[in-house]
């Protein structure tokens, strides 16, 4: 998978990315860290994806549509900020990569992992790639507890062995991750209940990227 995973024409270290499973907590940190750093935040608009209540209903006839809808959406998300990302901090709550390991993990056929990422090569040429990559990880029992708090009738029925093969993915893909990255334990971090990580974690950006 990660082999596929090219360096964008807009290679830039002002674009920050965070990402992680469903249910982590990226909405949140990306909010608030770029609050903190008084930057432009972009935030997934998920819902936009008409064939997502489809896929929770049937996963297996769905994952088709709904993979390629969400690879197009995020593409519209990002492309408007490749030149912005050159100039200016952008941080996100996804990015292009998390496409590819959805993508991997849902779709069933051969021919269909190539359409996707023939097409998922054409958008990172045309979006920034992430200067830094934060993956914020977390046990699956915590996401099944704080996906099933936030009571969104869509995942109701979330699956924690489908969590499990999710974490293992994102994993995967951190550790091949070839950037200036950091991972953050969700279980040890709760930014809610204590704001002043923010504080923390936009420090040891700062330090890391120091170091590159």
């Amino acid at each position: 998978m990660l082999s596929r995973f090219k360096n964008a024409i807009y290679d830039s270290l002002m674009f920050i990315a965070i990402e992680g499973c469903f249910g982590v907590g990226k909405t949140t940190v990306a909010t608030a860290l770029a609050a903190h750093r008084n930057k432009h935040v972009i935030l997934e608009n998920f819902e936009a994806n008409p064939f997502l209540s489809a896929f929770y209903q049937d996963p297996i006839q769905s994952a088709f549509e709904t993979e390629f809808a969400f690879l197009l959406l995020h593409y519209h998300q990002l492309k408007p900020h490749m030149e912005t990302a050159r100039t200016s901090e952008v941080i996100a709550d996804f990015h292009l990569g998390k496409d590819l390991i959805y993508a991997d993990l849902n779709l069933r056929h051969n021919q269909e992992k190539r359409l996707f990422r023939d097409l998922y090569d054409l958008c990172t040429e045309r979006t920034p790639n992430p200067g830094f990559m934060i993956l914020l990880s977390a046990s699956t029992d915590l996401l099944v507890e704080r996906i099933r708090s936030r009571n969104r009738n869509i995942e109701a029925a979330v699956n924690p062995l489908y969590c499990d093969k999710l974490n293992a993915a994102y994993d995967h893909f951190f550790a091949a991750y070839n950037g200036a990255k950091l991972r953050v334990d969700m279980n040890d971090w709760d930014f809610v209940k204590d704001p002043s990580l923010i504080l923390r974690l936009s420090l040891l950006i700062d330090r890391e990227l120091r170091e590159r």
